[in-house]
């Protein structure tokens, strides 16, 4: 019986201790941002400040830091970037710093199994970068780390912790490859029209190129007429100050609309006329 007993409480110890779970002094962080067609995403952890002074104690000067606890922070991005203007080939990378009270140096090294900078190994670098401190008025309790500052082709990339932050710059390569989705999709052949509708949306809404975003719509109206693209020639030719021809072609648009059950759009075609006739 006793033995029994000492057999239950082990297994119950053990079950214990293998399910336990307990909260971590610098807790697992992430972040994705999409920055036009790419994927930024960094996983980190996030260690507090405590009261303590990090930057020049907890964290010395002009030493390799893991960029917060635990194992080395890691960044992976879906395509090629740039970093301060220098490039970084998609994949992923653990992502090093040595802060300076005036600049920061951010690495980014090939060996995804670091937990600290025991194992560090400079020559697995692949990228070296450098930028200025900023010293802030506001105190940042927990180590965070942010994109910023979103536009389709670049973003901040930044740092912060104490009253210390530094940006980093981020730049992206979109408008090649939209260019190069339209050219693929367009190879492939399927649903051209649609695909020269969203060509020629991306050329006139994102770009501001009205002759490039015309050309597709009337390519796109060869291969099937929709009330998607005369709208957008519509509004294109009302920006252009040709209100009359502008009407002429939303007109032709609603009806387009309600021949294809599209009550939602024809409305909304009419509503913008409405609105270009007062």
């Amino acid at each position: 019986m006793k033995k029994l007993l000492f057999v239950l409480a082990a297994g119950l110890f053990g079950f214990t201790a293998n399910a336990q779970d307990l909260p971590k002094p610098s807790p697992l962080a992430k972040i994705e941002q999409t920055v036009g067609l790419t994927t930024i995403a960094m996983e980190y952890s996030r260690p507090s400040k405590k009261g303590r002074t990090i930057f020049g104690e907890l964290v010395p000067f002009d030493e390799v830091w893991r960029l917060g606890a635990n194992a080395s922070t890691k960044i992976t991005t879906s395509s090629d970037i740039k970093i301060q203007g220098k490039e970084l080939k998609a994949g992923t990378y653990s992502v090093l710093a040595t802060p300076n009270k005036d600049i920061w140096t951010l690495v980014f090294n090939t060996d995804l199994e670091l937990r600290g900078t025991g194992n560090y190994d400079a020559k697995k670098n692949v990228l070296e970068v450098k930028t200025k401190v900023v010293i802030t008025e506001e105190t940042v309790e927990s180590f965070t780390i942010s994109i910023n500052i979103v536009t389709h082709q670049s973003a901040l990339l930044s740092f912060a912790w104490d009253n210390t932050k530094v940006d980093f710059a981020i730049g992206v390569e979109t408008n090649k490859i939209a260019e190069e989705n339209i050219q693929a999709a367009l190879k492939k052949g399927e649903d051209l029209d649609q695909v020269y509708y969203r060509a020629a949306s991306f050329y006139y809404n994102t770009l501001g190129d009205d002759k490039k975003a015309l050309t597709n719509i009337t390519k796109g109206l060869n291969v099937k007429q929709g009330h998607a693209l005369q709208f957008l020639r519509a509004q294109i030719l009302f920006d252009q100050g040709h209100k009359e021809e502008a009407i002429k072609y939303a007109k032709k648009a609603v009806k387009l609309a309600e021949e294809a059950g599209s009550k939602g759009w024809a409305d909304y075609i009419q509503g913008t006329i409405d609105s270009w006739e007062k």
